[in-house]
């Protein structure tokens, strides 16, 4: 089985099309066990509403707001599929990717994330993978001429604009919104650090994984498609807020914004500590 965890804010449309993508893939084989969905509902007021297909196999976890990273844990503790896909509302997923994504994982053991390719809705590629930060790109990203002047060499850099991703590519982190893992990397259920309300809980997870020996990876191969609803841009705004806030917990806790670790020399096993 393969175990899609979601989490719902306000964003209930959205969810629909996420469950309808995966209820029409025939590889997925949903009918005999192959899938599950567990959306974890941060909007308990929000009514949802499931494509008749997905509904058998769909579990919803009515809770107040408690966030990305935690709302995620809480999916992650009730899974039953030994692969694990984190899935925003708003992706929807190709046929057969979830099932080549699964086997893909498998059979790379040194690997403890899997990212997939995705595509906007214009179709262009997404930037969805990127060099841990340095103090000009997190500086930059909060800039407020970002997006009206060409982004120099070093934000470029960060974002992997130029890189060679044409083939599977280690990385050093990449959007949590769409990232295949193991479940028994995270025996507890806890993926994210919990005191990232949103924000950053991604960054540090591909820290983690790495400091543990395992290898983030990116996959041209695996596509998806994603309505990218970038709310922390303005930093004069709640999000913006949360992502300061996220940004100085995660600077708390790593002592800086240290580089990638080195690649493991062999490979690594047991649990994934939240540091």
């Amino acid at each position: 089985m393969i175990s899609v965890l979601t989490v719902n804010y306000q964003s209930a449309e959205d969810l629909f099309g996420l469950a309808q993508s995966i209820a029409s893939d025939p590889a997925v084989g949903a009918s005999d066990g192959g899938v599950e969905l567990i959306v974890t509902n941060n909007s308990p007021g929000e009514a949802i509403d499931l494509p008749p297909a997905a509904q058998p196999w769909t579990t919803v976890l009515e809770t107040a707001n408690v966030g990305y990273g935690r709302g995620i844990n809480l999916a992650s503790g009730r899974a039953q599929g030994d692969v694990l896909f984190l899935a925003n509302p708003d992706l929807r997923l190709r046929p057969g990717v979830l099932t080549a994504g699964a086997a893909w994982l498998r059979d790379h053991r040194g690997v403890g994330a899997l990212l997939p390719r995705l595509i906007g809705p214009a179709g262009e590629a997404q930037c969805s993978v990127r060099r841990f930060y340095t103090w000009p790109a997190a500086l930059y990203a909060r800039c407020p001429l970002r997006g009206r002047i060409a982004d120099p060499a070093f934000f470029r850099r960060y974002l992997m604009a130029d890189d060679d991703l044409s083939q599977p590519t280690d990385v050093d982190w990449g959007l949590g919104g769409a990232m295949f893992l193991r479940r028994g990397d995270f025996p507890k259920g806890r993926i994210f650090d919990p005191r990232f309300h949103l924000y950053f809980e991604d960054v540090d997870l591909c820290m983690r994984l790495w400091k543990a020996g395992r290898r983030v990876v990116h996959h041209p191969g695996l596509v998806c498609d994603h309505v990218h609803r970038r709310e922390s841009r303005r930093a004069i705004s709640l999000q913006g807020w949360r992502h300061l806030v996220s940004t100085v917990r995660f600077l708390r806790k790593h002592g800086g914004f240290p580089p990638r670790p080195p690649a493991p020399a062999a490979l690594s096993s047991g649990p994934l500590e939240v540091l």
